[in-house]
């Protein structure tokens, strides 16, 4: 009897010493400043949210938050440091929606998402929009569609390239609607949207944030927006939803992730902080200057919401015909 509680006493021990570091590291971090990875160039949508959520999440950890801005190849290389970093609570991920598309575009991609990282939370969300030229005769869905359909193969769209996230989403609309479109990849926005103000593309799908002043100077007409009802920020604007076209209301979100390992306590902990970085009118207020819609909620709900934009992109890779491309 003495032997068996003896037992029992040093392996109750020797599992206190096992557990007792981990528990140390959760209960003193943050104790040095945290890194954010943004896998697109300074100014971008990402790089403008991470930086305004670092300066609340810092306020609140009351440590230094420094983002990085590692981009390159579509998000992967931020993705892949990320996934390979630490697993100690000092370096996350500004995911976004080209993590659920590039699983389909890539032919081997140098992380698994699922397996070597982990949702935090969902940032926020912008309706994507798509744009003509003034030239073109359509003023909405419905005009883009019956035109479409008379001319075949004709009515030309930019995006930010194949395989990007309007490229995805517009040949599902295509396919759903039965129409032939003709996508012209560019390798940034700003020259696609100066080519349809000159009338020589037909139109722009991207983000309301990118398009919203030259639509309302006039240079272009605003067709449909991806949310499921209007958006407050294009109230005049018509919905995908409205058109008859349901189950698309996809728009570019940003979140964060972590690396996969991160102890559990780190992980709520830092989505409690983040929910209450996403209540500040300040943060609020500067995303909605961008378009995008605030979200916020718990862990359970960023991995839900993930696994539905994996299954959704992966039908639009399918609609597309993309054939994966090697990472460069």
């Amino acid at each position: 009897m003495f032997r068996m509680i003896k037992t029992l006493l040093g392996a109750a021990l020797s599992s206190a010493f096992v557990f007792a570091p981990a528990q140390a590291q959760e209960a003193s971090w943050p104790n040095r400043p945290i890194k954010l990875i943004v896998g697109l160039t300074p100014g971008a949508s990402s790089d403008t949210v991470a930086r305004e959520f670092a300066k609340g999440l810092g306020e609140r950890l009351k440590v230094s938050v420094v983002v990085e801005n590692r981009p390159g190849a579509n998000t992967i290389i931020a993705s892949n440091l990320v996934a390979k970093a630490p697993a100690d609570g000092y370096t996350f991920l500004i995911s976004s929606s080209m993590n659920a598309t590039n699983p389909w575009v890539y032919e081997k991609l140098p992380y698994d998402y699922r397996k070597d990282l982990k949702n935090i939370v969902l940032l926020g969300e912008a309706p994507n929009l798509m744009a003509a030229s003034s030239k073109v005769p359509v003023n909405n869905l419905t005009e883009m569609i019956a035109y479409a359909k008379k001319n075949p193969g004709k009515f030309s769209y930019g995006s930010a390239g194949v395989g990007s996230v309007h490229h995805l989403l517009m040949e599902i609309v295509a396919k759903r609607s039965g129409i032939e479109v003709n996508h012209i990849p560019y390798k940034g926005g700003s020259v696609a949207i100066q080519d349809v103000i000159g009338g020589n593309l037909d139109s722009y799908f991207g983000t309301i944030s990118s398009t919203r002043n030259f639509i309302q100077r006039g240079d272009m007409k605003a067709l449909f927006v991806t949310s499921e009802k209007r958006s407050k920020y294009m109230p005049n604007v018509g919905s995908l939803e409205e058109h008859g076209l349901k189950g698309l209301n996809s728009g570019y979100w940003l979140g964060v992730a972590a690396p996969a390992g991160v102890p559990d306590a780190i992980i709520q902990r830092f989505n409690r902080e983040a929910n209450e970085v996403l209540k500040s009118q300040e943060v609020i207020d500067r995303l909605e200057r961008q378009a995008i819609d605030v979200k916020g909620g718990s862990v359970a709900d960023m991995e839900r919401f993930f696994e539905r934009e994996l299954e959704f992109w992966k039908e639009a890779a399918s609609a597309a015909r993309v054939s994966p491309m090697a990472v460069q």
